[in-house]
């Protein structure tokens, strides 16, 4: 059975967007395998890999998700690569190509010897890199191609994701290196909904029904100035989170006031009653999260936007994205 393995050069470089656009424009049918859980989600009273969860959606695959993503990865436990190949035979079905999904870092796992190298090695799996444009992602293609070199796969080539720039697509012809595609940044992707900032941080929704929960969220900002000075501010900011303590019953009026996506509130302090509502009038979510202002802001900031396997108009724009901007016709002649 054929195979591609789609590894990440850095975090945050779009692999997820990158393999579920290539998989709904392949012509044939596609099984997929993720080898480690990384960002777990809660369904139907069970914990599941994200991406894995995506794809069995997105794709109509109909293994569950644990055959999909079956391994966890524990640097001081590690696992074999037998284990791995194993899991992925019992995830193989009769497609015409697997799609193999690598981790945040394709070198993860290199001391146990199941990196994403060691893996495609052992599979039979071309290698496509996922890279932004970032330098030191630049840089990290150079020194990945060449510790390829000790594996016995091809580097089929790289997919530039978020990059904007021709001159980076050039830049790395001239170094030697194949580049299959350059997708520019789609800002709508980089947003999350008020439901995943509830999710991480484990909030109280306080406000906020189905619909509302699913808001875009394009900036994130703490409310911590005066009344007078947010609402100025805060009008230039449209489909924010605004972060502020549940004690600042003036900002936060001022925020629902505005273009406002979700309260944040923090230190575990309930809003008064004016506030819940004004909220309800304005279907803008309230989310109660017990951490104090600034760590409930890093737990924010870190977070990663999200696809949603229902949402098939986002579905459908990745898939035309990467169609537009990826030689895949060059990419399944490969694999003819």
């Amino acid at each position: 059975m054929k195979s591609l393995y789609l590894g990440s050069v850095v975090e945050k470089a779009g692999k997820s967007m990158v393999a579920l656009g290539m998989a709904k424009n392949f012509p044939g049918k596609v099984g997929y395998f993720r080898p480690f859980k990384e960002t777990l989600v809660s369904t139907h009273n069970r914990v599941v890999d994200q991406d894995a969860y995506l794809m069995k959606r997105a794709l109509n695959l109909e293994q569950d998700e644990d055959t999909l993503c079956p391994c966890t990865y524990d640097l001081f436990k590690g696992t074999t690569i037998d284990r791995v190949t194993n899991c992925y035979n019992k995830a193989a079905v009769d497609a015409d190509l697997m799609f193999i999904e690598g981790t945040r870092n394709i070198a993860t796992g290199y001391t146990h010897n199941v990196s994403g190298f060691a893996i495609a090695e052992a599979v039979g799996s071309d290698v496509i890199l996922i890279s932004s444009s970032k330098p030191s992602a630049l840089d990290r293609i150079g020194m990945l191609k060449r510790l390829m070199e000790n594996y016995k796969v091809n580097l089929a080539g790289v997919i530039l994701n978020m990059t904007d720039d021709p001159a980076t697509e050039a830049f790395l012809r001239d170094k030697g290196v194949n580049v299959l595609g350059s997708i520019p940044t789609i800002r709508q992707l980089k947003y999350f909904r008020v439901k995943e900032i509830a999710e991480a941080l484990g909030a109280e929704v306080i406000v906020g029904d189905e619909d509302a929960m699913y808001k875009y969220v394009e900036e994130v900002t703490i409310g911590a100035m005066t009344p007078e000075s947010a609402i100025k501010y805060m009008r230039r900011i449209p489909r924010k989170a605004v972060i502020t303590g549940g004690d600042r019953s003036d900002i936060q009026m001022a925020a629902l006031s505005t273009d406002t996506s979700c309260l944040v509130l923090t230190g575990g302090l309930y809003p008064a009653k004016t506030v819940v509502a004004r909220a309800y009038e304005a279907e803008v979510p309230i989310l109660l999260a017990r951490y104090d202002t600034m760590t409930t802001a890093e737990l924010i900031e870190h977070l990663i936007a999200r696809i949603d396997p229902d949402d098939q108009s986002e579905i459908d724009m990745i898939a035309k994205t990467v169609k537009e901007h990826v030689d895949l016709d060059k990419i399944w002649q490969d694999w003819a």
